[in-house]
């Protein structure tokens, strides 16, 4: 071979490594997350009459785009009466300062053996993660409110005031 053949041929295989190791790679790049929240445990809450023992789980998932799916699960045993409320979550507000992070969460009613909770109703609850704070160390988890009369976003719904310690239960990821 004489340099004239050689000299394109190593000219190309030259600028195809350079295009090659320089382009970016989609493997790589890691995709823009928005929040997330996830926990499970129980709390006894007294309703005014009695105790009722509540069993949750949750596990939300948020967008950059303010939306959210995810799904909870509550399971309330009241004066020896077990019932489920199953929550599809579609809205999410995370929030978090000074090593607390807080979850309101918004959904419909899936499915429900629970008259208080009806099929299709809209619900609330909320869900702090303490595990970041120097001073608070139990997490902090709400009951289900049911929303009713009106159209709400849970970037706008207050937090719910009823809340229960439940341990190193939550994980919220801003």
């Amino acid at each position: 071979m004489n340099l004239r053949s050689t000299f394109p041929l190593l000219l190309i295989l030259i600028v195809a490594t350079l295009f090659v190791t320089t382009q970016t790679s989609s493997a790589i790049v890691a995709p823009d997350h928005g929040p997330s929240a996830f926990g499970q445990g129980s709390f006894d809450f007294f309703n005014g009459v009695r105790t009722e023992h509540w069993g949750f789980s949750f596990e939300a998932t948020g967008n950059k785009n303010d939306r959210a799916r995810g799904r909870a699960v509550f399971n309330i045993l009241d004066n020896l009466t077990q019932t489920e409320v199953v929550v599809k979550i579609d809205c999410m507000n995370v929030s978090s300062f000074s090593g607390i992070s807080n979850a309101r969460m918004l959904g419909t009613v899936l499915h429900s053996d629970d008259p208080g909770f009806p099929k299709g109703a809209q619900v609330v609850f909320a869900a702090e993660d303490n595990s970041g704070s120097p001073i608070f160390r139990q997490d902090i988890m709400t009951p289900i409110f049911v929303v009713e009369g009106f159209d709400v976003d849970c970037h706008d719904i207050a937090q719910p005031l009823t809340m229960f310690q439940v341990g190193d239960a939550i994980t919220i990821v801003p």
